[in-house]
């Protein structure tokens, strides 16, 4: 088997996610990638300045993923890993991105938005 180098591939959306403040939240993400990643949620405040969550990684599975190419669906190995964090502040509550990189650039992002217990899921993100 041939390996490409390639920059990581994300395979589920933009989504929210639930959390208790003061309390651990768990949430899983498909990803492609020929070699190892580092996973961060992470958004802007300010030009200069970058607020990051602590991700800890609970769970990693090896799974078979759908890769979209050209207009082609490749059957693919990749991994599911579940990551958990924990809300200390109300202010952590949010839209932050969800980034994967890998020795090869750019790095895939996604939108993870982190809602307080009880707000719907079901709303889209703007």
């Amino acid at each position: 088997m041939i390996r490409v180098a390639a920059p990581p591939v994300l395979l589920d959306g933009d989504r929210k996610v639930a959390a208790r403040l003061g309390h651990v939240t768990s949430f899983s993400q498909k990803i492609y990638s020929v070699s190892s990643v580092n996973v961060t949620l992470e958004r802007q405040t300010s030009a200069s300045m970058t607020t990051r969550i602590n991700l800890t990684t609970t769970d990693v599975k090896q799974t078979r993923v759908a890769l979209k190419v050209f207009d082609s669906v490749v059957e693919a190995d990749g991994i599911t890993v579940v990551l958990s964090f924990n809300i200390r502040s109300q202010e952590e509550f949010g839209e932050y991105q969800f980034v994967v990189a890998n020795k090869v650039m750019p790095a895939a992002r996604r939108v993870i938005e982190i809602v307080p217990e009880g707000i719907s899921l079901f709303t889209s993100i703007c």
